[in-house]
């Protein structure tokens, strides 16, 4: 599944031999044209293709708003969608190889994937004798090895396209993607983190985790119990009372706000379908199913007690210790106070508006993303910008996906009183 398949396919490779033999890379207005127009094309062989190159492009998209023009980025935000299904046959000579034809014949499983990523798909299965209901996650062929090789080529992709200004160095984000590529498709190590993020939340019964199911478990193949749940964009979901939205939504943003100044650990990928919701019949207890912990990240001290020093300075809107915090950080070099300086501690201040609000703050009419891209887009590619350390540009995936999900629930809801807990009260640093 590497992209090197895709570089023999007909059409995206004579599109890009004809651009690179004109040396096309070199006007850049008719370089943005055919990005765009190759845009569908191009995301439809990657989607077909899955693996590494497709993960790592969500990946880049989601730092992109930031980092790439929005060209580039408009290309790898088509791949935010779900990707294809592996064939049946497929995964069946897959299933029959890791769990052999004792344990698979012990199973009744749904030839019809209930989900399908980057880098595998998720079958519902039975257990015959005990009506034990499992789900099995299954890891495409070959995305393992194809990491290295995709990356470097997806690099080349963006550096041939001559968008991305000389001084900045995507070295960083790349090294991100290696690694959280090589996380997410250990499966051996999402088994042990399933068990303990379930730990954590024991006996909250807001929330529900899959439990790992080892006897059936390899490196391939996870298996976990079924959680049933709906998708956040289910007409059952939009079609809730704005109290039930608005109590789920604090859930998920006190979860988050645990993530971040307890547990020290917190599930990166904001994908919609790595949540889903468990209705209450009764509307009073309804919970969120969470999913896929290969993207669940350790913040080392290192990075996570200047990152909590950033988060308090920011709230309590004291530049002077925000600054602090941004150089322990290395968002600024020195504690000289240039116009740089002083607008990135205002944009830090700028985004704490939803959390400082007194009373309710409505999510559903918020332009705050919009206005945040304006005061940050001319410093964008100034040479006096640093990038983030790669766990920051971690959370700024799962900051957004928060902000994405209280969007989509049109939350009405008041989080100063638990940023003011988590933040002043329960930090363990």
């Amino acid at each position: 599944f590497s992209i090197a398949k895709m570089a023999v396919s007909g059409s995206v490779k004579s599109q890009w031999i004809k651009f690179l033999e004109k040396g096309q890379t070199e006007n850049s207005e008719r370089w943005r044209e055919f990005l765009l127009s190759q845009a569908e094309i191009i995301t439809s062989e990657l989607g077909q293709l899955k693996g590494s190159l497709m993960k790592a492009g969500q990946i880049v998209s989601l730092y992109g708003e930031r980092l790439l023009p929005k060209e580039i980025n408009e290309v790898f935000k088509k791949l935010q969608k779900d990707s294809p299904a592996l064939a049946w046959p497929e995964v069946e000579s897959i299933l029959l190889l890791e769990l052999g034809q004792e344990k698979l014949d012990s199973l009744r499983v749904d030839p019809k994937p209930v989900g399908a990523a980057s880098l595998g798909q998720v079958h519902r299965a039975v257990e015959k004798e005990t009506g034990r209901v499992l789900a099995l996650k299954v890891k495409y062929p070959g995305v393992e090895e194809a990491i290295d090789s995709d990356l470097k080529i997806l690099r080349k992709i963006l550096g041939a396209a001559g968008l991305i200004p000389r001084n900045l160095d995507l070295s960083i984000i790349f090294e991100e993607a290696r690694k959280m590529l090589s996380q997410e498709v250990d499966y051996l190590r999402e088994r042990e983190l399933l068990s303990e993020y379930g730990d954590l939340l024991k006996g909250d019964n807001r929330f529900v985790v899959p439990k790992p199911v080892p006897e059936f478990s390899t490196n391939e193949v996870l298996v976990m119990t079924f959680e049933a749940g709906l998708n956040i964009d289910d007409p059952q979901i939009e079609q809730l009372s704005q109290e039930r939205k608005n109590r789920l939504a604090l859930n998920f943003f006190d979860l988050f706000m645990r993530e971040v100044t307890v547990f020290g650990k917190v599930q990166t990928d904001p994908h919609f379908g790595n949540y889903q919701i468990r209705l209450d019949p009764e509307g009073r207890n309804d919970q969120w199913v969470l999913f896929d912990f290969g993207a669940l990240r350790d913040l080392e001290d290192e990075f996570w007690e200047p990152y909590l020093f950033m988060l308090r300075s920011a709230y309590q809107q004291d530049r002077q210790a925000t600054q602090k915090a941004l150089v322990e950080l290395g968002l600024l070099a020195s504690f000289e106070e240039t116009d740089y300086a002083k607008e990135l501690i205002s944009l830090c201040f700028l985004v704490t508006e939803p959390v400082r609000c007194e009373g309710e703050y409505d999510w559903s009419e918020t332009d705050l993303p919009e206005r945040a891209l304006v005061r940050a887009r001319p410093y964008l590619f100034d040479k006096n910008v640093r990038l983030p350390p790669p766990q920051m540009l971690s959370l700024d995936r799962k900051v957004g996906g928060v902000f994405t999900v209280m969007v989509k629930l049109k939350a009405k809801i008041h989080t100063k009183d638990i940023v003011e807990k988590y933040l002043f009260n329960f930090a363990a640093r």
